[in-house]
């Protein structure tokens, strides 16, 4: 690599290169934080797909804690504003310009994309995916229906998440009979164990009558009984 680097082919690019940096204008200021990074933060806090106007600005611009703005050019500045004024309506009433759209705005002031590169949308984008078949002002079309596209989407996925909570609110649901299921079951069962101890308590009462009745009874004794022997107590010498 650093022999590479000595040779002068290598030196003569990286001259050239610093060279078009120095005539650069409009730098990007967000270092290594792609267009598509800036789209999801913009989508975030917004809710909504930003133009190419917002992210040309959120590229180029910051905001300070005093509510002022730094850029990073007054070239950008300048461009920016141009792009507010084609895309605001007038307040002078004696102004006949009809204001344009955002992106007729931005192609208008920044000129037209060129081949394999559309400016402030990332490296993915191309004409053929941004304007469609066709070229120019048009991409405002297939904008619209990259946007109805996620709307449809997002539609989508709220109508999940609402079944999927309308399936929990159900399986609660069943839960809870089943659990007055289980515990209906459990009185059942002491019931049933009272009924089973009723059940014996009277077997064994029952059989308890039957053998007090089955008993044989006993005679009465009598308090005097008569014998011969004693009636005839008497000598034989009397005779």
């Amino acid at each position: 690599m650093c022999a590479k680097w000595n040779t002068s082919d290598e030196q003569n690019i990286a001259d050239r290169n610093k060279t078009n940096r120095s005539h650069q204008s409009m730098p990007y200021r967000k270092g290594r934080k792609s267009h598509y990074q800036l789209k999801d933060d913009f989508r975030l806090a917004h809710d909504r797909e930003p133009n190419r106007v917002e992210i040309f600005k959120i590229g180029r611009c910051k905001e300070l804690p005093d509510g002022n703005e730094q850029w990073v050019d007054d070239e950008s500045r300048s461009r920016y504003e141009r792009m507010i004024q084609l895309s605001t309506p007038s307040l002078d009433s004696e102004s006949r310009s009809t204001p344009i759209s955002a992106e007729e705005a931005f192609v208008s002031v920044m000129g037209k994309d060129r081949s394999g590169r559309i400016r402030c949308r990332g490296s993915r984008e191309t004409r053929r995916t941004w304007y469609g078949t066709g070229e120019g002002s048009s991409s405002t079309d297939y904008q619209q229906q990259i946007n109805n596209i996620e709307n449809t989407l997002r539609i989508e996925v709220e109508e999940l998440r609402t079944e999927a909570r309308r399936r929990d609110s159900e399986m609660d649901d069943m839960r809870r009979e089943l659990e007055q299921l289980r515990k209906r079951e459990s009185e059942m069962d002491d019931i049933r164990r009272q009924m089973l101890q009723m059940s014996t308590f009277m077997t064994q009462f029952q059989t308890s009558q039957r053998f007090v009745a089955s008993a044989p009874s006993r005679a009465p004794e009598d308090d005097h009984v008569d014998t011969d022997a004693e009636g005839d107590d008497y000598d034989d010498n009397d005779c």
